[in-house]
């Protein structure tokens, strides 16, 4: 009975030892990249959805290094597609492959911009240059010049992630809360840039708006409820008590649940700086937006002086030395204001020196 049982198993295996072959598999649909390619145009044609884009870049991260760039020539695999490929070329596009040079550079490869972000091309030959090229010489002798171009003392994107306070007993003042995914394919549980997402909201936004992503993230014990912004969307539809938006900016985790409100627009003031006064109004820091122990650059702290008291984005204020009260501690900037605190971001401090209940005093005022 045993030798019969190997016998037949013996049967079953011998052809394919013999044949040397692996078992056929189904031939996975491929696209060869031409001229003005990208993988937001890929997941329109395969998939009817250009948000689908990271699916085929998850299945290629061998070719592809950068979402932002594909190069024609290069061959793309597209995950749950068969007997599609396509390997045609455009009849003004050479056929060969790109070829190395000595400085493992791509020659003859065109510029690829795509819908979620620009970058500057690769070296190309000279006969290849585009508008975007940009000579070395060139910028040797502008690179002095660069110091003087006037600059946004706070840029847009500090204020719209500048968390903010509200009282203990209140929630925060919203137009609606992230419902979830739009669309099916993405089983990730955080969102992220150039998602599209679902927006209850009562009241529907014009298609346009740009809206704020925020939650409430803790509570200082006696003082407020410290709200975190997580992002910036734009609507794209709006639907039957919902809308549909497109995540344009993340500065945290953005979460289904997160609220939703309208953005105020900022407008960067180039080479507008905050002057000097002297007797300014003295805030007291009510506490931060992080749970750190120890205070560092960059931190945001909370000002009991907002828009009411004559605050604004840009000013900034000072901690002066106990022992010699014309030394300066450290030194914070204001990025955000509501009507009755304002947001602060620590700009320097020679010590761990900002703490609850320490009190500063504004050194610059913006014009």
């Amino acid at each position: 009975m045993l030798r019969s049982a190997a016998a037949a198993f013996a049967v079953l295996i011998l052809p394919t030892l013999v044949s040397g072959q692996a078992p056929v598999q189904e031939p996975v649909a491929t696209h060869t990249v031409v001229k003005e390619d990208t993988l937001w145009d890929l997941a329109q044609r395969y998939y009817s959805n250009p948000f689908e884009w990271r699916v085929i870049w998850n299945a290629n991260r061998d070719v592809v290094e950068d979402p932002n760039w594909i190069y024609p020539a290069e061959v793309i695999m597209i995950p749950g597609r068969t007997g599609e490929s396509q390997t045609e070329m455009p009849a003004d596009q050479p056929t060969q492959n790109p070829t190395e040079t000595e400085q493992g550079m791509i020659e003859g490869v065109p510029v690829d911009l795509v819908p979620f972000g620009f970058r500057q091309a690769r070296p190309v030959t000279e006969g290849s240059r585009t508008v975007f090229f940009s000579d070395p010489a060139e910028a040797m002798e502008t690179r002095d010049a660069s110091f003087e171009t006037d600059y946004a003392p706070v840029s847009s994107d500090a204020v719209y992630s500048a968390p903010w306070m509200i009282g203990l007993m209140t929630g925060p003042a919203n137009a609606g809360s992230i419902a979830g995914f739009a669309g099916g394919g993405n089983r990730s549980p955080s969102i992220r840039n150039y998602d599209q997402i679902r927006i209850a909201m009562s009241s529907p936004a014009r298609i346009g708006t740009n809206l704020q992503l925020f939650r409430v993230d803790r509570t200082i014990e006696d003082i407020g409820q410290v709200v975190i912004p997580t992002g910036v969307a734009q609507v794209q539809t709006i639907g039957d008590g919902e809308v549909v938006a497109i995540v344009m900016r993340q500065y945290d985790r953005i979460l289904p649940g997160d609220f939703a409100r309208p953005l105020t627009t900022f407008e960067e003031r180039q080479g507008v700086y905050a002057a000097q006064v002297s007797g300014g109004s003295e805030a007291t820091i009510m506490g931060f937006a992080g749970s750190h122990v120890l205070t560092d650059i960059g931190h945001i702290a909370f000002l009991d002086l907002g828009r009411d008291d004559g605050v604004t984005i840009g000013d900034e204020f000072v901690l002066f030395g106990e022992a010699v009260p014309t030394a300066r501690e450290g030194t914070l900037q204001v990025i955000g204001v509501t009507g009755t605190m304002a947001s602060a971001r620590v700009l320097s401090m020679r010590d761990d020196v900002f703490r609850q209940g320490v009190v500063v005093r504004l050194a610059k005022k913006m014009r």
